[in-house]
């Protein structure tokens, strides 16, 4: 590892932002667990198990952004579903409403603002079916990615077995090497005690006057052997750590080759989250989503607008009550399209309680009229005599020859003056 770049686990799979949130202390939910190989050198002992797991806990994502997705729909659905009952209730209320007060085009104006939610409602539906066919997309990817498990709960990548034995092998001479070595360092640390021990004993037999001198020599044969198979182990040590040195470059060399392909997978991975995204972004509010709705409120408001009239509302009210004057009789009403049918109902209920008291004014009136006309007949035979007495006493007078000029040479203005009057 001497004289090369070092690879920190953390910049190989982009931890780093991750690390103060995965610390202990940091109220992280126990559905999340927390990542052991933040720190760690990717390419030390088996750390390369960080690029498996990340593989297989990608289907807990997964399903956090199906959950997520599924939850925004659930509650549009339940937005539906109120928006429904709300028209309902309200529709049942206002028709409900004293006809003394909420009639007419005003009232009919009052349907129309309330059924405008079935009408959002229907439009809302069909942008949550988009939005199932999104979940349901990702759904089938997830499933097709990930497979089960025989003997654990849960899922896994369907190709990080597949890496794992790619990791494995590629590891397998580096760990022999690895092996060898920390053998050889366990037998350098018994023949350096066994040295220290060896030298012990030269020391003492070297300060004691009854030692012989074989004794010294033999002492100074063991020391000089515990040497001697120390210094065999540190050479093979420095061997080792050579041949380790050219193992740990030519694993590294094959990992980062086969990262290179989980990283493909993950690539893979990732730009389906983000297409994802963008579809149940798009299906959230599509153009034809805000174009329905425009319209549908278009609609509404022009329909409001056009069909709804006060004075029309107060004549109306009038003629249902028998309130009926010059204004009322010259008005002609407009009928309005409605889709209600009770509102019909009532409609033609006040309309046939108008009828009823027209008819009735009417045969009234005629009875007035029929009284009247017989009372003039009566008066004209009473005063029929004395018209024709003075009649016959104004045809007995003579009319002199005078009086006949007179009349021949009537001036034209007289004449237009009679026929005025005559008129």
């Amino acid at each position: 590892m001497r004289g090369t770049t070092t690879m920190n686990i953390g910049a190989c799979i982009g931890f780093k932002e991750a690390l103060a949130a995965n610390r202990f202390g940091n109220g992280n939910n126990d559905r999340y667990p927390l990542n052991p190989f933040i720190g760690k050198n990717f390419f030390e002992g088996e750390n390369y198990r960080a690029a498996l797991e990340r593989l297989d806990e990608g289907y807990g994502v997964a399903m956090d952004l199906i959950e997520l997705m599924q939850d925004y729909l659930d509650n549009e659905r339940e937005q539906i579903r109120n928006l429904v009952s709300y028209g309902d209730k309200w529709v049942a209320r206002l028709k409900q409403q004293s006809t003394l007060v909420s009639y007419h085009t005003t009232k009919r104006a009052q349907l129309d603002a309330v059924r405008l939610t079935k009408e959002i409602a229907r439009v809302k539906e069909s942008n949550c079916n988009e939005i199932q066919k999104v979940i349901e997309k990702y759904h089938n990817y997830v499933n097709e990615t990930y497979i089960s498990e025989r003997f654990r709960p849960g899922r896994k990548h369907r190709r990080t077995q597949e890496f794992k034995k790619l990791f494995k092998t590629a590891h397998t001479s580096l760990r022999e090497v690895s092996d060898e070595l920390e053998t050889l360092r366990t037998q350098e640390k018994k023949a350096q005690d066994a040295l220290h021990t060896a030298e012990s004993a030269c020391e003492i037999l070297e300060l004691d006057p009854t030692t012989t001198e074989k004794q010294l020599i033999r002492a100074n044969e063991n020391q000089t052997k515990k040497r001697t198979v120390l210094n065999d182990i540190e050479d093979k040590i420095l061997d080792t750590k050579e041949k380790y040195k050219a193992a740990q470059k030519t694993y590294r060399k094959r990992a980062t080759e086969i990262f290179k392909q989980c990283q493909f997978i993950e690539e893979e991975r990732l730009d389906q989250i983000r297409e994802t995204l963008l579809d149940f972004i798009q299906a959230m509010y599509t153009q034809k989503y805000a174009t329905d709705l425009n319209q549908i409120y278009e609609n509404v408001s022009t329909k409001i607008t056009t069909h709804q009239n006060s004075f029309d509302d107060l004549v109306f009210w009038a003629k249902s009550y028998g309130i009926e004057n010059k204004l009322t009789k010259s008005l002609k009403f407009k009928k309005n399209d409605s889709d209600d049918e009770d509102e019909e109902e009532a409609e033609e209920e006040e309309e046939k309680v108008i009828e009823s008291r027209s008819t009735k004014k009417s045969i009234r009136h005629e009875i007035e009229k029929n009284d009247k006309h017989s009372t003039v007949i009566n008066n004209n035979v009473d005063n029929e005599e004395p018209l024709a007495t003075k009649t016959k006493l104004k045809r007995t007078k003579t009319i002199g020859t005078t009086d006949k000029k007179n009349t021949n040479a009537t001036e034209p203005s007289v004449m237009n003056n009679t026929i005025l009057n005559q008129v």
